[in-house]
């Protein structure tokens, strides 16, 4: 796909509430596995990956940072 072709998606307005909850159930999981990690390399691979699924959900994105624990 170009970028200059449309793009068809649903967006959270669409989606059905439990969608929405399972899907941010999902990210939220994903973002605490790569936290496990205890690297930050590899939660912010996670950070973008969720960050590029919010949007294509017609989301904002999403801000989270990453602060070891020691």
């Amino acid at each position: 796909m170009t970028p200059d072709e449309y793009l068809k998606t649903l967006g959270f307005k669409d989606m059905h509430p439990e969608q929405v909850e399972a899907l941010m159930l999902l990210i939220h999981s994903f973002l605490s596995l790569a936290d496990g990690y205890e690297n930050e390399d590899v939660f912010e691979q996670a950070k973008e990956i969720v960050d590029d699924a919010v949007i294509l959900f017609g989301g904002q994105g999403i801000e989270v940072h990453y602060e070891p624990i020691y």
